[in-house]
């Protein structure tokens, strides 16, 4: 069963998902594999089978040899469980839900600025626009001299009202 598993292993399809910082480690891991993999190889996929009736002929204790082939055919070493396949195929359904709300989240982002880019190029040219003309269209970003007057550079961190030294209401 584990020598089908590896052998499966789509090398070349994992390599292109990994990232450049990445391919070192991979390059890493994959000879480990190969390593692991040579070694098992070594070794056949079934044990040797047993010439019992070699050892019956040529053991004289009675019964030893058959009480022995018997304990040996009932023994068995069990594959260990899989405990993981089904905690990776939950966290994968969680991942694939998160994905399509980033998906879903990122085509709004994407409409949202398709609509400012079409708001920006109705607009007059800067070059042409007057600061009545910005003021309407950006009142939050133009300068207001008589509502909210404020000192050059006209930026947030220098004005009065920002400074932290600066009682309040002067």
């Amino acid at each position: 069963m584990s020598r089908r598993a590896i052998k499966a292993i789509n090398w070349a399809a994992l390599a292109e998902r990994v990232p450049e910082t990445e391919k070192a480690a991979f390059a890493a891991f994959k000879a480990k594999s190969d390593q692991y993999l040579q070694r098992m190889n070594l070794y056949p996929e079934a044990p040797p089978k047993i010439d019992w009736t070699f050892y019956k002929k040529n053991i004289a204790v009675p019964d030893f040899v058959d009480k022995f082939q018997k304990e040996y055919d009932a023994y068995s070493v069990p594959y260990p469980a899989d405990k993981y396949t089904s905690l990776i195929d939950t966290k994968e359904k969680e991942l694939l839900v998160k994905i399509e709300e980033f998906v879903e989240q990122s085509n709004n982002n994407i409409s949202n600025a398709q609509k400012e880019i079409k708001k920006i190029k109705s607009l007059l040219p800067f070059s042409e626009m007057t600061m009545e003309d910005f003021r309407d269209i950006y009142p939050e970003e133009a300068l207001d001299p008589i509502n909210k007057p404020t000192i050059w550079p006209h930026t947030p961190d220098v004005q009065p009202e920002n400074d932290p030294g600066m009682p309040k209401g002067h």
